[in-house]
């Protein structure tokens, strides 16, 4: 069948997208952090059980020469009929905090990932891309839409997708390749945030220890637990199937005539989403 290339298969949706579509019967690029991670290995697994489909592959999207190697490797296994398809789902959550907490690196860590990480590995596989006149699908986020405290970093860089997908599409047209972003809502489990890697009261709290006295003292201990409680309870909200996000993006990349975009959140964020899209500021404020 059809290639795809999917960045960010160590877990969460891309590592749930690789096993579908090479269910599927597509042959599937895996693009992993960590090709020891247990998401790299269970996808070898399931490869050697069910077929030699399944290429896991190691690639930091942020690391040119990576990407080089992985293209180098696509080009040397793809079937006959090329690459149809490229998912930029790897992505990197931030370092929670107020945006005047947020350290230069730390924005710099995230706008390498979740922007530049997905304009390099598209500039890499686009020739390809243009030769099947196939698909481009970009994973962005809700957040872009409802932009709230302590999500600042990442929402800005999914907003910058946004808009890196938007110019593309215009561009890829006379190619007759499609660009379609996916905007998942809440789904904190699928990117970890709570794991041990990732604890989110921690590492507000080892945040706030390292700012200077007067901005502790400007922003006050109640406001860090109040946030930390806020967090804490969208975690506890978040929806833990990914399966909905997942087959968004089998039809992005399998549907003869996919949309541009497909949301997947739930009813009470697809409403505060359009408020804050028609209703003015003064009126939308009180709902973040």
């Amino acid at each position: 069948g059809r290639a795809v290339l999917i960045t960010g298969c160590d877990s969460g949706y891309g590592y749930g997208l690789a096993k579908k579509l090479h269910a599927m019967g597509f042959t599937v690029f895996a693009g992993c952090l960590d090709e020891k991670s247990n998401g790299a290995i269970e996808l070898k697994r399931f490869d050697e059980a069910t077929g030699q489909r399944l290429h896991v592959i190691r690639m930091d999207v942020t690391n040119q020469e990576d990407v080089d190697k992985a293209l180098d490797y696509v080009k040397d296994n793809l079937p006959v009929q090329g690459l149809w398809g490229v998912v930029n789902n790897a992505a990197q959550s931030c370092c929670t905090g107020f945006l005047e907490w947020t350290s230069n690196e730390a924005y710099e860590k995230v706008m390498a990932v979740n922007l530049f990480g997905v304009i390099r590995v598209t500039n890499a596989f686009l020739p390809l891309i243009r030769k099947s006149q196939g698909r481009i699908v970009n994973v962005s986020s809700i957040l872009n839409r409802t932009p709230s405290p302590f999500n600042g970093p990442f929402t800005i860089t999914k907003g910058a997708i946004d808009s890196y997908s938007a110019i593309l599409r215009l561009e890829m047209k006379r190619f007759n390749v499609k660009v379609v972003v996916v905007e998942p809502g809440n789904f904190t489990d699928a990117l970890q945030f709570n794991s041990d890697k990732f604890n989110f009261s921690r590492t507000v709290r080892r945040m706030w220890d390292q700012l200077d006295d007067q901005l502790r003292m400007d922003y006050g201990n109640n406001c860090v637990e109040k946030q930390i409680e806020i967090g804490q309870m969208a975690m506890e909200l978040s929806e833990k199937d990914t399966s909905a996000v997942v087959n968004a993006m089998v039809q992005s990349i399998a549907q003869l005539r996919p949309t541009d975009r497909y949301i997947i959140a739930s009813p009470s964020e697809k409403v505060v989403a359009y408020a804050i899209q028609y209703l003015p500021n003064w009126m939308t404020d009180h709902l973040i």
